[in-house]
């Protein structure tokens, strides 16, 4: 399916198979307010991310976290 309408871009693959990449797109206060609280939790440094990127949206920007995230042995049942 595709969306004409829609603005394009790409976004490179991981570095490696057990990496994830985090998109958060908002008004660059709230992105930062969303970063601080991830490195409040431990989960990411603030450095960790990107620099902030333009959307195609007035006011709002984009930031990428890449993380490697080893994966289980075994799939979690629900």
């Amino acid at each position: 399916m595709t969306y004409p309408n829609l603005p394009s871009f790409s976004v490179p693959s991981a570095p490696n198979p057990d990496s994830i990449r985090l998109m958060v797109v908002g008004t660059p206060q709230v992105v930062q307010t969303f970063i601080a609280l991830q490195h409040q939790l431990g989960f990411a440094e603030v450095t960790a991310w990107s620099p902030p990127l333009p959307t195609p949206h007035d006011n709002q920007i984009l930031r990428i976290l890449t993380k490697r995230i080893a994966p289980s042995a075994e799939p979690s049942q629900p």
